[in-house]
């Protein structure tokens, strides 16, 4: 095979068997060499989102144009990962060569819950990212400074807080300006608002969004995978499903 058909991309997104990898001369799906490997444990055999791939430009018998062949994952500078809730697995690698994972969480619908949060602060940290915590819905809270103090614990850890509110467009720009040519992905409850702060810095993606249940006042589900987007100021950004759980992985409790 001549060295010319063998590129160097990123893993944008993973639907079933088709990996969609960015690469110098655009997007191009992809799929895995048979028999793939990548390390000794089972939870690290097969890409995930984020990943830097080398892959095998193979040219279509049909209209679909080039395709590609997953032949190796380069070395991963960092991995955000959680226990696995099917209990397959001993953990779930959701993402990698982040640079920071954002932890967006609510003011109310659903409620803010701390301990959710640190868990997730420690699965950053742990993985090589920097965690940052942007506490959204402040349009439903006509105190904001009581908000600013429940997160001073936070900050006086030295932990970046950004207010924001997707509706009014409050944050957005601080936002922006820190995700300028960075890789990240954004964590948190269903309903927290993570799709609309995404459609907010890059509007033409017009990404579809839930609300919350009047039931259960918990979010529901409108994200149904981890995939990254470009944005217009250089650097990509991650929508990830809503969590309502979230295990540490990988660390020992004491």
């Amino acid at each position: 095979m001549p060295e010319m058909d063998i590129a160097r991309g990123r893993v944008l997104r993973i639907r079933g068997a088709e990996y969609v990898v960015s690469g110098d001369s655009g997007e191009i799906s992809c799929h895995l060499r048979g028999k793939f490997r990548l390390g000794e444990s089972p939870e690290e055999v097969l890409p995930v989102v984020g990943d830097e791939v080398e892959y095998r430009i193979e040219r279509s018998h049909d209209d679909r144009g080039a395709r590609g062949m997953i032949m190796g994952i380069m070395p991963r500078r960092s991995v955000f990962t959680r226990n696995d809730p099917s209990g397959r697995m001993s953990f779930k690698v959701i993402g990698s060569n982040l640079d920071y994972v954002l932890i967006v969480v609510s003011t109310k619908n659903p409620p803010l819950k701390t301990r959710l949060v640190d868990r997730m602060i420690v699965s950053a940290e742990h993985g090589g990212m920097e965690p940052v915590i942007c506490l959204n819905k402040i349009d439903l809270m006509p105190d904001r400074d009581s908000m600013a103090r429940r997160m001073a614990p936070y900050t006086d850890m030295g932990y970046r807080v950004i207010l924001s509110s997707a509706l009014e467009g409050v944050g957005i720009d601080e936002l922006r300006e820190l995700l300028r040519g960075k890789t990240s992905m954004m964590v948190g409850p269903s309903g927290s608002g993570k799709t609309s702060i995404v459609n907010a810095l890059q509007p033409e993606l017009e990404l579809r969004t839930g609300g919350v249940s009047g039931k259960t006042g918990k979010g529901k589900h409108t994200t149904s995978h981890f995939e990254l987007h470009p944005l217009d100021g250089g650097g990509f950004i991650g929508d990830s499903p809503g969590v309502r759980e979230f295990g540490i992985s990988r660390i020992e409790r004491r």
